[in-house]
């Protein structure tokens, strides 16, 4: 009888280091590592458009800052505007900025309107250097200054535009064939002076008079710069007098440069100097009469217009400035009917 037995046994394996390890190798998992790319750093765009000032921290580890830094407009009219106010523009590096840095921003307000007499009329921009006021005449007030914006770091500029000038203003009786009080001077490079009051009736005689307007601040923006010079005055024994200078740097308003107030000079007055790095000069006023044909007697008052505050774009220990496009005129004179003529208020745009 046959032996009935089961099938063979596998055969026996010998167990050895090497054959564990390599069963190692392919049973253990395969484990991936999430690992996290870096992630780019955020951007950060802050505008400030409403006058006043306001302190910005620039977060530590951000270096360079775009800023685009428009001043004020002057006050202005329906007829003659007031000067435009500066914009600059370009980058400002950190050389470093381990904890944050805090910079100062300050914006200008726009200079009040050249015409009518409502308590707002004529009356200057705040800024970094405020806007002079317009002269204040008993029949119509002259355009404030606009106040000149700025980006500060601890107390010195790292860029600054300046402030556009006031219009001037004339009250002039008859119909003179030309009465123009003059325009506010235009922030730009270089700052512009506020225009010449002139009047102009035909008599026999024929008969012009005018007054200077306020002078621009004066220089580079990268370099040295002087208050703008007092519009120009009538002769000794005719009634008037020059404008005033503006204010150099450090002087006035946050440490800027304040425009020149105008003067009245009876029904007129003439037109505050802008605010800035450096003030405008304001304009001068004179009072006259011609003997028209037929021997009628005219009388008038006459004022010129501010001139503008300068900007800055040279930077300071601790922040540098490149890439500056500017001074340009901001296009913020004013220009319209009653309060409409208040020039436009500056403004500050950071990115970092």
């Amino acid at each position: 009888m046959q032996d009935q037995r089961g099938p063979d046994p596998a055969p026996k394996r010998d167990l050895t280091r090497r054959s564990v390890t390599r069963g190692m190798a392919w049973s253990v998992p395969v484990i991936t590592v999430a690992t996290a790319a870096p992630a780019f750093a955020a951007s950060f765009t802050q505008t400030y458009a409403t006058p006043g000032t306001f302190a910005v921290t620039i977060p530590a580890g951000y270096r360079t800052v775009f800023f685009t830094v428009e001043g004020g407009g002057g006050g202005g009219s329906a007829s003659f505007a007031g000067g435009a106010g500066a914009r600059v523009s370009g980058t400002i590096t950190l050389p470093s900025n381990p904890a944050g840095t805090t910079l100062t921003v300050v914006v200008g307000a726009g200079g009040g309107e050249g015409n009518g007499l409502l308590a707002s009329a004529g009356l200057g921009g705040a800024g970094y250097g405020a806007g002079g006021d317009g002269g204040r005449g008993t029949s119509i007030i002259a355009g404030g200054g606009g106040g000149g914006s700025a980006v500060l770091l601890g107390t010195a500029p790292v860029v600054a535009a300046g402030g556009g000038g006031g219009k001037g203003a004339n009250a002039a009786d008859g119909s003179p064939s030309v009465n123009v009080p003059g325009l506010g001077g235009t922030s730009a490079n270089p700052a512009g002076a506020g225009g010449d009051a002139v009047v102009t009736y035909p008599t026999l005689l024929g008969g012009t008079t005018s007054v200077g307007g306020g002078g621009g601040s004066a220089g580079s923006p990268t370099g040295p710069t002087t208050p703008g010079a007092a519009g120009a005055g009538p002769g000794i024994l005719v009634p008037g007098g020059p404008g005033a200078a503006g204010g150099a740097n450090t002087t006035g308003q946050n440490r800027g440069g304040n425009g020149a107030a105008g003067a009245a000079r009876a029904r007129a007055g003439s037109g505050g100097g802008g605010g800035g790095y450096a003030g405008g000069g304001s304009g001068g006023t004179r009072s006259g009469s011609y003997l028209l044909s037929g021997g009628v007697t005219t009388a008038f008052d006459l004022g010129g217009a501010g001139g503008a505050g300068s900007s800055f774009t040279a930077g300071t220990t601790g922040a540098s400035v490149s890439a500056v496009t500017g001074p340009v005129a901001a296009s913020n004179g004013g220009a319209g009917a009653g309060a409409a003529g208040r020039g436009g208020n500056g403004s500050v745009v950071l990115q970092f």
